[in-house]
């Protein structure tokens, strides 16, 4: 295929140029990521995978699913690799990321692919993988927080109801029951302690905080409709009060025990506007929208060149655009796109070209799913929008 036939690639289906390397036959197709061997959503090859099946489903394209399918199995045929899931090189081992986070282990690329067989109408499929991911997901596990540790896994099953829907020809019985598994545990830490005073857990922030463990199970109780268990309430008030106003909005400390803020999504003021977005829709409180607008606003002010999903404006243009379903206020839409344009500007200098979440490849995404902002939350972590009405 030619320049112009790559490029007609990409355009035909309204993508990002920054796509067209993973397009069939594109260099990454070819030759490989350019994360070493990594093959996890975080890092590699199954959020690649990922990227291209929320793509296919917001769009409807078979072809971008069938694209996604190859990179899924990509991701397995890779998998062997001695450093597939941990690089010391990296600083990623088993004990900095876990062993089976839903971002950095197997757990992952069975998400992934029950997502794929699921989009694909492979019920049989979809059942065999889902009981994979099950299975797996009851390794050994020393993190509870949302990236690391078992929170993660609730992600993942959240994001497999909701995707599966009411079809009737999967069973889901057995995913339910272990999403409820996680969720009680998640309860127990959410009823342990108070969060300003907790000597156990310091960390505020979505990624590795308290703030993770509400959003994980908050994403539970509205994957399954079930009534909202009593901790949530409590701990999102606990939250609120630590809210500092900051230039015009409100922001969070990185700790209860430190003054340090952060941007982003990852221990910044992005993810609280996901979370307090995400509480409003549960449980109606009109606080907590207005928590979610001021934290978006705080986000728009705290300066940072990073362009990645985790840490920077990739992450902050998602945030922008919870707000603008929100709100429906257009200057946030026009804030997401700002935001996306700072992201792949400098999406170049990021150390993981190829990752989903601290690359060029999460840049890609966001700038790809503008055209579509009912549909573009925050990959694996916001709830599906799929079947939301689409506005511009």
């Amino acid at each position: 295929m030619g320049a112009q036939g790559r490029i007609s690639w990409c355009r035909s289906l309204g993508l990002d140029p920054a796509m067209e390397r993973y397009r069939p036959g594109g260099t990454a197709m070819r030759c490989g990521p350019a994360n070493a061997s990594f093959v996890t959503i975080n890092y590699g090859v199954a959020g690649i995978a990922y990227a291209m099946y929320r793509l296919a489903r917001a769009r409807r394209e078979h072809q971008l699913l069938a694209l996604a399918d190859a990179w899924v199995q990509q991701s397995f045929a890779l998998s062997s690799n001695a450093k597939a899931y941990y690089d010391p090189d990296f600083g990623v081992t088993p004990e900095t990321v876990g062993q089976v986070s839903l971002f950095h282990s197997v757990c992952g690329l069975h998400c992934v692919d029950a997502l794929v067989r699921l989009a694909l109408c492979d019920a049989g499929g979809a059942a065999r993988v889902i009981q994979a991911f099950v299975k797996a997901s009851r390794g050994p596990c020393d993190h509870r927080d949302l990236t690391l540790g078992t929170a993660s896994l609730l992600l993942g099953c959240a994001e497999l109801v909701e995707s599966a829907g009411t079809s009737s020809l999967l069973e889901l019985d057995l995913l339910r029951r272990r999403g409820d598994e996680i969720a009680a545990d998640v309860c127990a830490i959410l009823r342990s302690e108070q969060i300003a005073t907790s000597p156990r857990l310091r960390k505020l922030g979505i990624a590795h905080g308290w703030a993770g463990l509400v959003f994980a199970l908050l994403r539970w109780t509205r994957a399954v409709r079930q009534s909202v268990p009593p901790p949530l309430a409590a701990k999102l008030d606990e939250l609120a009060a630590l809210a500092i106003p900051h230039d015009g909005g409100v922001c969070w400390t990185m700790a209860n025990n430190s003054s340090s803020l952060m941007p982003g999504w990852c221990h910044g003021t992005a993810g609280y506007t996901m979370l307090f977005a995400l509480a409003h829709e549960v449980l109606g409180v009109p606080r907590h929208a207005d928590l979610a607008v001021g934290a978006a606003a705080s986000s728009w002010n705290i300066e940072t060149l990073n362009g990645s999903l985790c840490c920077g404006n990739g992450g902050n243009g998602y945030a922008f655009l919870a707000a603008y379903r929100l709100t429906g206020a257009r200057l946030w839409l026009d804030r997401a796109r700002v935001a996306a344009r700072r992201a792949s500007g400098h999406a170049s200098k990021l150390r993981f070209r190829d990752s989903l979440y601290k690359g060029a490849l999460g840049a890609a995404l966001l700038a790809s799913e503008l055209d579509r902002p009912a549909t573009a939350t925050m990959p694996l972590f916001e709830p599906v929008r799929f079947n939301d009405e689409v506005s511009t």
